[in-house]
């Protein structure tokens, strides 16, 4: 059986996710379909690689990925890209997504024909034919040309001094867990075994330890924990951190060795 994922800032209140997912049906026999999420903040490249890129390490080779997501509108501007790495397929648009993805340029990469992507807002259609192929096994060159530019973007980093490392805001998932750029590599890097404390720059919290998991704590307890990707991420037990601190995206977290 072909697997497809679907990643996307299209949402599921409108057809277009349904309507992708009918054409996929109609046309690739025997096709299974796993929504990454649909849920992305509209044009936000760097959330909808974070939440990609964590996913994407428990799917198995021969997967094909659809990445729908662009700062701009489909249309004249827009290159289709196809990409074949590491046994994975995938299919996305050329505005550095796949950079902040992949730890190295893909080597096997491919532009839509000119003129094939101007095919209205949704080209469900021409998403379904780049599917069909790969998954049929079609060379990837004869689908596509050379892009003049692979688009490369990166991940806001944290800056770091020997006793402070300064992230950011990057993500909140639905139980209002708030994610930085603060890997734990990088924390255990900068701490050399000193104490340490978590202070956001819009409240008065601070955190001096790390917890092991969500249930440490009274209801109400904030907490840091390192998350299964390995970010600092600020919790409150039982609780919704995102909306009592107030925290937004690239909002600073600081964290201060002492």
């Amino acid at each position: 059986m072909q697997l497809i994922t679907l990643t996307s800032d299209w949402g599921t209140r409108d057809y277009a996710v349904a309507a992708l997912k009918g054409s996929l049906y109609s046309a690739i026999p025997n096709v299974r379909i796993v929504d990454v999420s649909h849920e992305i903040m509209p044009h936000d490249i760097q959330q909808a690689a974070f939440i990609f890129k964590n996913a994407l390490r428990f799917f198995p080779v021969g997967t094909l990925h659809f990445i729908g997501l662009h700062s701009k509108p489909y249309g004249k501007s827009s290159e289709l890209l196809l990409v074949k790495k590491d046994g994975h397929m995938f299919i996305g648009m050329n505005d550095g997504f796949f950079s902040m993805v992949f730890d190295e340029k893909p080597v096997d990469v491919v532009a839509a024909h000119p003129g094939d992507t101007e095919v209205g807002l949704f080209p469900f259609a021409l998403i379904t034919d780049y599917a069909a192929n790969l998954i049929g096994g079609r060379n990837l060159y004869e689908l596509g040309h050379r892009p003049t530019e692979f688009i490369e973007k990166r991940m806001f980093q944290p800056t770091i001094e020997d006793d402070l490392i300064r992230g950011v805001v990057m993500y909140w998932d639905r139980f209002g867990n708030i994610v930085t750029n603060i890997t734990r590599d990088l924390f255990e890097k900068q701490r050399k075994g000193r104490a340490f404390e978590i202070v956001f720059r819009k409240s008065s919290y601070v955190i001096n330890t790390i917890s092991p998991n969500y249930g440490i704590g009274e209801p109400g307890t904030f907490l840091a924990i390192f998350n299964d990707a390995g970010h600092l991420e600020i919790s409150i037990s039982e609780g919704n951190a995102y909306e009592l601190m107030g925290l937004r995206i690239n909002d600073i977290i600081r964290v201060e060795f002492k």
